[in-house]
């Protein structure tokens, strides 16, 4: 079920602080305009009744697909560190699933922290595509790539849309501009592969991968940190 709350804001532009409903939840499938919201980059816009600056106010938002029981929280990283938003959430599925009928089956959750993240995992999954073996290809990419898409300063976005039959079409963002810079093709019978190879054998994937946030470039970034972490001893 969607859900709003009100909450006091403050314009960015002016400091004008006014009352706005926001959604703390939406229901895909009760609500496809929500969703489509979401994709058009008006869900959770406000607009100053001072200045008349329209600015999105990015919040804790729970995703909901009943049709595909998926569960996808963003949490922005803005307030908290992600060690502390781990935490909570971890709590947090804790009393979820203790609140569940014995005979309901729980639902597939999954964590972002961006809107471009939650974007690109809706496509995904609405796809019918693995998200690890996804994320597996953006982190061989990057590991084969490092001049072209360095993970610390470079994200790669699976563009669901534009990919054809033979070809996954993958863009490079700027995570400092934000910026789409350039395109990569991947071939899908090599994406066909490695679904099969994960279907047989998931324990890899799951290991690199274990959840709720899967993202190349978030293990690749730990790697990294563990390894100057090393070096400084």
């Amino acid at each position: 079920m969607s859900s709003q709350t009100t909450y006091n804001i403050r314009c960015p532009q002016c400091g004008h602080q006014q009352t706005a409903e926001l959604y703390d939840s939406i229901d895909a499938a009760k609500n496809p305009e929500l969703k489509t919201a979401l994709f058009e980059n008006r869900l959770n816009r406000v607009l100053c009744t001072s200045c008349e600056e329209a600015f999105r106010i990015d919040k804790p938002l729970l995703y909901h697909d009943s049709a595909r029981n998926i569960l996808i929280h963003w949490m922005p990283d803005t307030a908290l560190s992600r060690e502390e938003i781990l935490d909570e959430f971890d709590q947090s599925m804790e009393e979820l699933r203790a609140a569940l009928p014995e005979d309901v089956e729980p639902p597939r959750v999954r964590l972002v922290f961006t809107r471009v993240e939650l974007v690109e995992l809706i496509f995904i999954i609405e796809a019918g595509m693995e998200e690890r073996v996804v994320e597996y290809i953006k982190y061989t990419i990057h590991l084969r790539n490092p001049a072209r898409v360095p993970p610390m300063t470079k994200q790669l976005l699976l563009n669901v849309q534009d990919s054809t039959s033979e070809e996954l079409l993958f863009a490079i963002q700027n995570t400092e501009t934000f910026e789409l810079e350039d395109v990569l093709r991947y071939p899908r019978t090599a994406y066909r592969t490695m679904r099969e190879m994960y279907r047989k054998k998931p324990e890899d994937l799951l290991d690199l991968f274990p959840g709720p946030y899967i993202s190349a470039r978030g293990v690749l970034m730990e790697e990294t940190l563990n390894e100057d972490g090393v070096d400084e001893e």
